[in-house]
């Protein structure tokens, strides 16, 4: 074909022949052998009209498409060749000096008969809502190539070929009618009629919204990528074959090469972002996406049953009305990525760059504002840096990750570094409270605040520590936090300390100092449990 590319056909492709051999592929390219070159003086004008499904067929089994056909697939009217004949012979002889040869040789199968539809006066005034006299129809269709001929109270309209596949009802005709007297200044602004019934949003609506604004106020500027990528995209990634997200799903009529395939992750899309404002010398790049993924396996959440029961539907866990047994799942994430100093420099001290703790900050802060909390756990990632991964815990199930992007997928995008995480909509949502508040008392007795110093094996992670002091204090841990971390020659090699603040307290009593003493025992042996001790 003209693209340089070998095809083979199969007994279904229609070609365009000579007494040689097979010229063209009918309706979508050309063949070398057509080609025009600076040695050509004489052009036969081929021009035809093709069956559209055939075309469309071909078009897909080729993975090839062309300006034909696009068109062609969508069926033409046999009289436009003759239409586009005599226009390109015109052409020819105005703009290249070409000398007409007399005479066409036209060869038809026939041509369907002509649509005749009846436009009745009181359909449009009905579909419009506005009153258009019946003349003014008339001229309006006139214009527009159509045969009109008056009747009463109704138009008798014969539709040109060039819109015979397009104008096929009534309602087709109503529209014509509508664009051309212009809506705008025309038709009265009236309220729809309802049932009385107020409309509102969902708790999921209203929670991805919170979502959405609360990366906006933590100063992320939104994005829309493509649901579309290119197959490519995953290597780039560094995500295997066999990864669930190494496979999209693939499109069986894409726009084109570069959006053939569904994406598996925002990543993606967040780096083309960025990559575009940094080229136009931004220094600092803060973008956030809510969006669908889409992933080549059935959907999972929390409200699927295996059995064709009456069940709700979770849309943010790509759960969809009416798609019982989908092979698909489209699971709403947000995701969001940092480049460069996340606190630039002033007077007071240089610039910050953003890192794994800066996201950190934004992810609690968004678990925060929809009323749960989020556990890290270090989980190695293809596209993101070694040593510098996590996994995103909610509930007790995965709900994402999180890290500084890997060096190799930054230079696959032309960027110095990066750090961004992508949580599961669908999961933060569930485990929200935001919404569902409910009155907790507060105690009449005064606290206890105390600060503790606890040392534990690298390996061991701030969560599993505070879990254990959770556990070991009950009902008297009011609150636990834990606000540093230390490593160096005081705690060991192979060893860190983290600091904890607790609030202890009581509904019933002020805690003695025999009781805090106790309670400060068993905290010190559940730490014991997990290779953990108290520095004294």
């Amino acid at each position: 074909t003209l693209d340089g590319v070998a095809r083979t056909l199969d007994a279904e492709t229609v070609l365009v022949c000579d007494a040689n051999g097979p010229t063209a592929i009918a309706g979508i390219m050309g063949g070398q052998v057509s080609e025009v070159s600076e040695a050509t003086t004489s052009v036969l004008l081929e021009v035809a009209n093709w069956n559209g499904t055939n075309i469309l067929r071909t078009s897909r089994q080729l993975g090839l498409r062309s300006e034909a056909s696009s068109r062609f697939e969508k069926q033409l009217h046999p009289e436009l060749a003759m239409r586009g004949q005599r226009i390109a012979s015109r052409l020819m002889v105005e703009l290249c000096d070409a000398t007409l040869v007399p005479g066409t040789i036209d060869v038809s199968a026939g041509e369907p008969d002509p649509t005749r539809l009846t436009l009745r006066s009181s359909r449009v005034s009905g579909l419009l809502g506005m009153e258009i006299g019946l003349e003014d129809q008339a001229a309006y269709l006139e214009r527009l190539g159509f045969g009109v001929e008056l009747g009463d109270g109704a138009l008798d309209v014969t539709v040109p070929p060039d819109r015979h596949y397009d104008v096929t009802r009534e309602v087709d005709l109503v529209e014509e009618v509508g664009r051309i007297h212009g809506l705008d200044g025309n038709l009265p602004s009236t309220l729809p009629s309802t049932s009385g019934q107020v409309g509102g949003l969902s708790r999921e609506q209203r929670l991805r919204r919170r979502a959405e604004d609360t990366m906006r106020d933590l100063g992320f500027d939104e994005v829309v990528g493509w649901s579309f990528t290119d197959p490519g995209e995953p290597a780039r990634l560094r995500i295997p074959p066999d990864d669930g997200r190494g496979q999209g799903v693939v499109l069986a009529n894409p726009l084109s090469e570069e959006q053939s395939v569904m994406r598996t992750t925002l990543l993606g899309s967040l780096l083309d972002a960025a990559r575009g404002n940094l080229a136009r010398d931004i220094d600092h790049v803060a973008l956030f996406e809510s969006g669908r993924v889409y992933l080549n396996q059935p959907p999972t959440g929390r409200n699927v049953q295996p059995e064709p029961t009456i069940r709700p539907i979770d849309p943010l866990a790509g759960q969809f009305v009416g798609e019982r047994g989908a092979a698909f799942a489209e699971p709403h994430r947000v995701g969001a990525l940092e480049v460069g100093a996340s606190v630039p420099a002033s007077w007071r001290g240089t610039a910050i760059d953003s890192d794994f703790f800066t996201l950190k900050g934004v992810l609690e802060g968004l678990a925060g504002q929809l009323g749960t909390a989020v556990a890290l756990e270090a989980s190695p990632e293809p596209f993101l840096h070694p040593g510098r991964a996590a996994r995103i815990g909610i509930d007790g199930s995965p709900g994402g990750w999180i890290g500084e992007i890997h060096p190799l997928v930054c230079r696959a995008w032309d960027i110095e570094s990066a750090v961004g995480f992508e949580v599961d909509l669908a999961a933060l949502v569930a485990a929200a409270g935001a919404g569902e508040e409910v009155f907790a008392d507060v105690s009449p007795f005064p606290s206890v605040r105390q600060d503790l110093a606890v040392v534990v094996p690298d390996e061991v992670t701030a969560a599993r520590v505070a879990a254990a002091v959770e556990a070991a204090a009950g009902d008297l841990l009011a609150s636990i936090d834990v606000f540093d971390l230390y490593t160096g020659e005081q705690v060991g090699e192979g060893s860190k300390s983290l600091a904890l603040r607790l609030e202890l307290a009581a509904f019933d009593r002020t805690l003695a100092e025999d009781e805090v003493a106790t309670l400060r025992a068993a905290i010190e042996a559940g730490l014991g449990e997990i290779g953990g001790s108290i520095r004294g």
